[in-house]
């Protein structure tokens, strides 16, 4: 009966298929909210649903230079590498569908494979905007990683346990760890971290479209695009969740005029609220060049963390 309950919980929910429709819908209001923004109709909610379906049924094509198992295996991995994360996530309760010593360790892992996936798609596509970008990919994930890292830190210090139930459970008792005023720092490095870690602008630069065409993804098509566009989306929503989780007290239901509201509806309110906001930014600023984007993360990004680690570390 538990194996059932883990199949169904990793195809079903909160995995794939949850994860799935849950970020193609955010992609879709971000696609639509930056139309409005830039001051467009913009597409349909539901244009992320019809360009997923599209290139589904389209000819699968491999490039003659690719090295094709690499190529083709990128994408598969990077996806099921963020599948694996939604199900480290408190989702509809602080108990997530997996459960593990240390998970925020395995997260952490984890999330960094998609990223690994695209700059391996880049090099073994044969395309000199695929090592280009792939490149790129590697420097900058230098420069968010680290930040994303010493954010997390300063949450598992103030709470003193490396579980993520453990940490939604104290929210519970204590508030969200974003008000405390010796976080904030950290919270504000972390959304700047997802911000780079989601390849947007102005941290866009592995797949600048203005200059080399698509970057890592330029070789991609048909279905092998359609599962990076769907990995690319699950991480989207993953993340969020994530943040939530840290330092927005998780999935919490609560009562409003006497209508019990499920902890689920939380949680997507609080990563929609994210997902808009990386999309806020991503419409007001310009691409940085990748060595402003490393020197942003290394000083400013980085010492914001450190400050919020210093903080809780020192002042009781």
């Amino acid at each position: 009966m538990e194996v059932l309950s883990f199949i169904l919980g990793s195809l079903v929910f909160p995995g794939l298929l949850f994860a799935s429709l849950i970020g193609l819908l955010y992609i879709g209001i971000d696609r639509k909210v930056t139309g409005h923004m830039q001051n467009r109709i913009g597409p349909p909610i539901w244009q992320e649903f019809l360009d997923v379906g599209k290139l589904l049924s389209k000819e699968d094509i491999t490039p003659g230079a690719a090295q094709s198992p690499i190529f083709t295996a990128a994408p598969l991995v990077a996806l099921g590498a963020a599948v694996t994360v939604m199900l480290l996530i408190p989702v509809s309760s602080p108990q997530p569908t997996l459960t593990m010593v240390a998970d925020l360790i395995v997260i952490i892992y984890l999330l960094n494979i998609p990223a690994i996936c695209m700059m391996l798609g880049g090099y073994s596509s044969g395309s000199p905007f695929g090592a280009t970008g792939a490149g790129r990919h590697v420097a900058q994930l230098f420069g968010y990683e680290f930040v994303f890292i010493i954010a997390i830190l300063v949450a598992v210090v103030r709470v003193g346990s490396l579980g993520l139930p453990t940490i939604v459970n104290y929210q519970a008792q204590q508030g969200w760890l974003i008000l405390d005023w010796r976080l904030l720092p950290a919270a504000i490095a972390a959304l700047v971290a997802i911000q780079g870690k989601l390849l947007r602008v102005p941290f866009d630069i592995p797949e600048a479209e203005s200059e080399i065409v698509h970057g890592s993804l330029t070789e991609y098509s048909g279905p092998k695009l359609a599962i990076w566009r769907l990995a690319y989306d699950v991480e989207t929503i993953v993340v969020a969740g994530l943040f939530a989780a840290l330092f927005l007290g998780g999935p919490t239901a609560y009562v409003i005029g006497g209508v019990q509201i499920p902890s689920i509806v939380d949680f997507l309110i609080k990563t929609l609220a994210i997902v808009l906001l990386t999309t806020t930014l991503r419409n007001i600023m310009a691409r940085l060049r990748i060595d402003q984007a490393l020197k942003f993360y290394w000083t400013s990004a980085t010492l914001l963390a450190i400050i919020s680690l210093v903080l809780v570390l020192v002042v009781p």
